[in-house]
């Protein structure tokens, strides 16, 4: 009898914090790993796009890719894109039996735009573009609309995924809204986040680029500290 009570009781304390029958690593230790990649990941970010150089308006010319902040913001966007593209698998089975089917399908969308276009872009900008500039025998290459490479395909695969990731947002931020998974600034953040992307801002040195990364990487931060502590909001 004593056994099974063994049983039943260490199944339940199982079953409070953990979305599957997880053995090495187990639930726990995984859901603290990926919230704190997603908390340091939404650091690096908002660092990265802080100091990203913007010259005349324009953040991926010669003369932006020989700014103060190159490469080092570029390093910061990439390394916390991949820190965020670790966490969000981890974060999705934290937050599943919360946020219903709109939410996986915005956790998804999230990760594929990441990946597609940030993680594209970042890997065009540090080994292509950024020693291309430094070459006075290449540097001509460097497009002088802001787009780096100025073909089509590239200028696609930012467009689409830049979509994908947006729609992701806003889909993530509207269940995690809806279903009360997090406080509610949380949602509302990653809300705005998505909004931010789509507003004409001036570019500017130091401020646009936190404007864009602040809001999304707040909201990351948060959800991070709230996976590391293991507590869902109270409904």
């Amino acid at each position: 009898m004593t056994h099974t009570t063994h049983i039943s009781t260490t199944a339940h304390i199982e079953s409070d914090d953990t979305p599957g029958p997880f053995r090495s690593p187990s639930w726990p230790a995984l859901r603290r790993l990926t919230g704190a990649a997603l908390v340091a990941g939404g650091v690096t970010c908002i660092a990265g796009g802080t100091l990203h150089p913007i010259v005349a308006g324009k953040a991926h010319s010669v003369a932006a890719l020989h700014g103060a902040g190159a490469p080092w913001a570029q390093i910061l966007l990439a390394v916390g894109t991949t820190l965020l593209l670790l966490g969000l698998p981890g974060m999705y089975a934290w937050l599943a039996p919360r946020i219903g089917v709109a939410g996986f399908v915005g956790v998804v969308a999230y990760f594929v735009g990441n990946l597609v276009t940030a993680t594209g872009h970042l890997t065009v900008e540090l080994f292509v573009a950024y020693p291309f500039a430094h070459d006075p025998a290449t540097a001509w290459i460097i497009a002088g609309d802001d787009t780096m490479v100025g073909t089509t395909a590239f200028a696609m695969l930012n467009t689409v995924g830049g979509l994908v990731m947006l729609a992701g947002m806003g889909l993530l931020g509207a269940s995690l809204i809806r279903n009360r998974a997090v406080p509610l600034w949380i949602g509302v953040l990653t809300l705005v986040g998505m909004v931010g992307f789509m507003v004409p801002l001036p570019a500017v040195e130091g401020f646009s680029g936190f404007i864009y990364e602040a809001p999304r990487g707040i909201a990351v931060i948060a959800i991070g500290i709230l996976m590391l502590r293991n507590r869902l909001h109270e409904r």
